[in-house]
C-alpha cells in the first residue's frame, strides 16, 4: 500500500485487515478487487441519481467519473446510491408531505451505508432540493473526510425569444386559470421550458444550497454553479475523487471545516444572491448535526446585513448558467470578502482557506448578473424572521416588493394544498 495512508487508522481496517475478516474480503473478490485493492482507503460515492426527475438523471454518470480520480489517487471507490424527492413533482398535492422527511431518510440511509461498510471518506452527490442538504448532514454527522458535489442545473428553454424556467410554467397556469393563457398555449411551453438534465436553473432551493456548499467550505471552488450538460462536470468529478483522498491523508474532516464562522458565511451568500427562505431551514439543521448552535433566527438576523448581490431568478433576470459564466460563487464572494461580509480564514476541502481560495479570484468588472457590494441591487436580500402565535418556533417571509406589511382580519384555512390551490383557481378567495 501507499505510505501516504495508514490502513492501521482507518474505519475500513474493520471490514479488510486480519485473518479474521478473510470472510469480507472474500466478498471484496467476488467483486473483481485484488490484494492491492483491498489494502487502499475505501471512498464512499454516494449518488441520489434516478429517474424521478431531470435533477437527479446524470448524478450516477458523474459519481462514476469521481471514481477514476478516487483511483489515480490511490484509493478504493465504493459507489451506492439513495432516495430523492422532487419539490417539482411533489408539489401542489399530498406528495409534497414526503419532502422535507426525505432529507432526513437521505442523512440517515448515507450515514448507514457509511458505517455499515467503514468507508473511510464520502464523496456526495445531489440535485434536488432536500438531498443536498440531507447529504451534507450525512457529512457533517459522520465526520468522515468529506467532499459534497453537486449535479448541475438545467439551460433555460427558450420560449417566444426568452429564456424560460419551470416557474414560468408555474405562473402559465395561474394565468390559464384566469383566461389569460390559451390551453395551446400553456402546452407549448411546459414542452420547451425545461430542455434537458439538471436541477431548477433559478436560485431555488437546489441551486441556493450548492452556493452553501461552496461558501461554507464542503464544495471545490466554483465547481456546483456549471450547468449539469457541461463536460467539465466530468473534470470535476475527477477532480474531488483525486482530492478526497488528500483530505485523508490531512485527516481534514466536515467539522473542522463547517463552524460557526462557516455558518455565517453561508448564510451571507444565501441572502446575496437573494436564494430560497428552504436554507434557514436546512442551514440550522446542518448546524445541529456538528453541535453548533445556529437556530432560524439567526439566519435571520443575518439576512437582515447582508445587501442583495446577484440578480437571479425569480427576483432578478438571469439563471445559475449565467452565474457560472459570471465567474460564479467564488466571484461572488471575491466582492463580498473585499467589504467585509465574508470571514475568509475558514479551513475548506482545498486544504487552504476561504481567504486563499478567493485570493485566486480576479473580480471582473464586466459580467452584469454579480453587483459588486458598493453597487448593491438593494440594501437587504428583504427576507425577515417572524415569532408569534401563528409560529411559536419562528418562520420565514420574503417582504422584499411587500408595501403592506401588517394584516388584520379574519383567516381562511385550508387542510391540504388541493383544496388551497382550488379555492384560488375558482377565485374563492376574497380579498
Amino acid at each position: 500500500m501507499s505510505q501516504r495512508f495508514d490502513k492501521s487508522r482507518l474505519p475500513s481496517r474493520h471490514v479488510s485487515v486480519g485473518p479474521e475478516r478473510a470472510p469480507q474480503r472474500s466478498y471484496y473478490y467476488a467483486m473483481g478487487m485484488t490484494e492491492e485493492d483491498i489494502a487502499k482507503p475505501f471512498v464512499g460515492i454516494a449518488s441520489a441519481g434516478n429517474d424521478s426527475a431531470p435533477c437527479n438523471t446524470l448524478l450516477d454518470g458523474q459519481a462514476d467519473m469521481a471514481r477514476e480520480g478516487v483511483i489515480e489517487a490511490g484509493g478504493t471507490p465504493r459507489r451506492f446510491n439513495t432516495i430523492t424527492v422532487t419539490d417539482g413533482i411533489a408539489m401542489g398535492h399530498q406528495g409534497m408531505k414526503s419532502s422535507l422527511v426525505s432529507r432526513e431518510v437521505i442523512a440517515d440511509s448515507v450515514e448507514l451505508s457509511v458505517r455499515g461498510h467503514c468507508y473511510d471518506a464520502v464523496i456526495g452527490y445531489a440535485g434536488c432540493d432536500k438531498s443536498l442538504p440531507g447529504m451534507m448532514m450525512s457529512m457533517l454527522r459522520l465526520n468522515v473526510p468529506s467532499i459534497f458535489v453537486y449535479g448541475g442545473s438545467i439551460l433555460p428553454g427558450r420560449f417566444h425569444d426568452q429564456d424560460v424556467t419551470v416557474v414560468d410554467v408555474f405562473e402559465a397556469v395561474g394565468q390559464h386559470s384566469a383566461g389569460n393563457c390559451p390551453l395551446q398555449e400553456l402546452i407549448e411551453l411546459e414542452k420547451v421550458a425545461c430542455p434537458g438534465h439538471g436541477a431548477c436553473g433559478g436560485q431555488f432551493t437546489a441551486n441556493t444550497m450548492a452556493c452553501v456548499a461552496e461558501a461554507i467550505g464542503l464544495s471545490l471552488p466554483n465547481s456546483n454553479m456549471a450547468p449539469a450538460p457541461y463536460e467539465t462536470r466530468d473534470d470535476m468529478a475527477k477532480a474531488a475523487g483525486r482530492q478526497i483522498m488528500n483530505l485523508i491523508e490531512l485527516n481534514l474532516r466536515p467539522r473542522d471545516i463547517c463552524t460557526k464562522d462557516a455558518f455565517i458565511n453561508a448564510a451571507r451568500v444565501v441572502a446575496a444572491t437573494g436564494g430560497s427562505t428552504n436554507a434557514a431551514l436546512h442551514l440550522p439543521a446542518m448546524a445541529n448535526e456538528a453541535g453548533i448552535d445556529f437556530d432560524l433566527f439567526d439566519v435571520a438576523e443575518i439576512f437582515k446585513t447582508t445587501p442583495y448581490l446577484a440578480d437571479l431568478k425569480p427576483g432578478g433576470k438571469y439563471v445559475a448558467k449565467d452565474m457560472h459564466d459570471a465567474g460564479g460563487v467564488y466571484m461572488l464572494m471575491k466582492t463580498m470578502m473585499d467589504n467585509g461580509l465574508i470571514k475568509g480564514d475558514c479551513i475548506t476541502v482545498t486544504g487552504k482557506t476561504l481567504g486563499e481560495n478567493i485570493d485566486e479570484i480576479t473580480w471582473n468588472p464586466d459580467q452584469k448578473v454579480i453587483y459588486d457590494v458598493q453597487n448593491a441591487i438593494t440594501a437587504t436580500g428583504g427576507v425577515v424572521g417572524l415569532r408569534g402565535s401563528l409560529a411559536p418556533e419562528g418562520a420565514i417571509v420574503k417582504v422584499a416588493g411587500m408595501d403592506r406589511l401588517q394584516f388584520r382580519g379574519p383567516a381562511q384555512v385550508f387542510e391540504c394544498e388541493e383544496d388551497a390551490f382550488a379555492s384560488v383557481e375558482q377565485r374563492q378567495i376574497k380579498e
